[in-house]
């Protein structure tokens, strides 16, 4: 599981736009990515990513692939690597070095909780808010 959509504030649908991944870099369905010298790259830790990846693709030369830019209005549920209890809900936390997930590190975190299962890996719900 990565970053999946869960909802819009807005109602809007997001258009997926076509952009060139950093040369010799694989990307995941769902993984979170930043634009470094006109190129996509993976975006984890505390990066404040600008994309979710809408498919995945291998390793190339002037790879494009359709992502989403992220905005604070899409909702987006994805993995923990931990626990994050109710307690959680309206913090941040950090992008987890794979990209497809979040940690329970909330320490410069850019990942704003708002839904937690509170299992034990948790799956969580929130929002990229700047």
């Amino acid at each position: 599981m990565a970053f999946l959509p869960v909802k819009s504030l807005d109602g809007a649908s997001d258009p997926f736009e076509y952009l060139y991944m950093t040369d010799s870099e694989a990307v995941t369905l769902g993984e979170t990515l930043k634009m470094v010298n006109g190129r996509l790259t993976l975006a984890s830790g505390t990066d404040d990513p600008e994309f979710i990846a809408m498919a995945s693709a291998a390793a190339g030369t002037n790879v494009r692939i359709p992502v989403v830019r992220l905005d604070d209005e899409r909702e987006w549920e994805v993995p923990c690597t931990g626990q994050i209890a109710n307690t959680g809900v309206g913090t941040k936390v950090t992008i987890h070095t794979d990209g497809l997930q979040v940690t329970t590190t909330t320490t410069n975190g850019v990942f704003l909780i708002s839904q937690t299962d509170g299992a034990n890996p948790s799956t969580v719900r929130g929002y990229f808010k700047r």
